[in-house]
C-alpha cells in the first residue's frame, strides 16, 4: 500500500474494474489461489530477496488448509472497495479517501497515494466528517460501516 506507483498500476485499476480487494497489516505467507483447485505459495518479501522459489499446490490436504487460511485472512481483512450504497454526492476523491481509510494507512500515505497535499486531504476529511456528523476518524469509519459504504 505504501508504494504509490505499484498501487496506481496494479491495485487501483482492478478495484475500478469491480474486483473486490482487502488488506491486512500482515499475512503469514504470500498466497494465490486459482478456482479453489490450485494454489501458489511464495516466500515473504524478506525471504523472496534471497530465495525466488514458488510452491505449486494441487488438490490435497495442504490445498484445503491453504484455502482455509485464505478464507480466514479474507474475512478479517479490510475492504479496499466501496459499497454501491455510497452516496453519489461524494466526490470521487472522497470515495477513494474512504477506501484508503479502511486500510489503516496513515494520512501521509493516503495523501501520497492520491497525489494530493496533506492540507488538501485534511480539507476533504473535514467535508467527510461534516457529511457523517463525525468528530474523528473512528466515528467516520463507524458511520461509513453502518451506512454500508465500506
Amino acid at each position: 500500500m505504501q508504494n504509490s506507483a505499484y498501487y496506481a498500476v496494479n491495485i487501483q485499476p482492478c478495484i475500478a474494474a469491480g474486483e473486490e480487494a482487502r488488506v491486512l497489516t500482515e499475512v503469514p505467507v504470500k498466497l494465490t489461489v486459482f478456482d479453489r483447485r490450485l494454489a501458489i505459495v511464495s516466500m515473504s518479501s524478506v525471504e523472496a530477496e534471497s530465495n525466488e522459489s514458488l510452491l505449486l499446490v494441487r488438490s490435497s490436504s495442504l490445498l484445503t488448509a491453504l484455502l482455509g487460511l485464505f478464507e480466514t485472512a479474507w474475512s478479517s481483512g479490510y475492504p479496499m472497495h466501496l459499497s454501491a450504497q455510497v452516496p453519489p454526492a461524494l466526490r470521487p476523491l472522497q470515495r477513494r479517501i474512504l477506501e484508503l481509510l479502511g486500510t489503516g494507512v496513515t494520512d501521509d500515505t493516503i495523501a501520497q497515494l492520491l497525489g494530493v497535499s496533506r492540507r488538501t486531504l485534511s480539507r476533504h476529511m473535514e467535508q467527510l466528517y461534516l457529511v457523517a456528523g463525525a468528530a474523528n476518524r473512528f466515528q467516520l469509519a463507524l458511520y461509513a460501516a453502518r451506512k454500508k459504504w465500506i
